[in-house]
């Protein structure tokens, strides 16, 4: 007989690493991936070297977010990322779930520290960014799952004095 979910947490988690927080506007684009160790999802990527292909950024100029996908082939070695030569899916536009590196803030700018694989609200140490019109749409604390929205609104400037 089948097992069933007898226990549930107070406060179940709002969303995963990498996992798209709602179809309010949202696109994406399929690209190959060229790292020999794969994308994890919830990287931000940048061209790569081949057409249609795509790498983890780094001094590039940021394409969009690897999407998590529960359909790509397990891999024990790199679990949770698109696979070297797997068409994987990106957000160019949207909103997305991702892991806090750092206390973060509504409406601050995005950075991702790529030793860690988190998002942080400031520049540092293995830190890219800001990255181009993205901004938290939630604050957080480090490991809290916070949302952040890619090309979905404009910058406002502040008001004239």
């Amino acid at each position: 007989m089948a097992t069933y979910q007898t226990t549930y947490t107070n406060a179940p988690p709002k969303g995963l690493h990498g996992q798209i927080a709602s179809e309010e506007k949202c696109n994406k684009i399929s690209r190959t991936v060229e790292d020999a160790a794969g994308i994890k999802f919830g990287t931000p990527v940048q061209r790569g070297a081949g057409d249609h292909g795509v790498t983890a950024m780094s001094s590039g100029d940021f394409l969009g977010i690897a999407v998590l996908n529960p359909a790509v082939p397990a891999n024990a070695a790199n679990p949770d990322a698109y696979p070297q030569y797997f068409a994987g899916a990106f957000m160019t536009m949207g909103p997305m779930y991702v892991l806090a590196g750092g206390n973060v803030s509504d409406g601050g700018e995005v950075f991702y520290n790529t030793s860690t694989g988190r998002y942080v609200g400031a520049a540092g140490a293995n830190i890219i960014g800001p990255l181009p019109d993205t901004f938290f749409e939630t604050s957080g604390a480090n490991g809290d799952v916070v949302e952040i929205s890619v090309r979905l609104r404009p910058v406002t400037p502040a008001p004239a004095a």
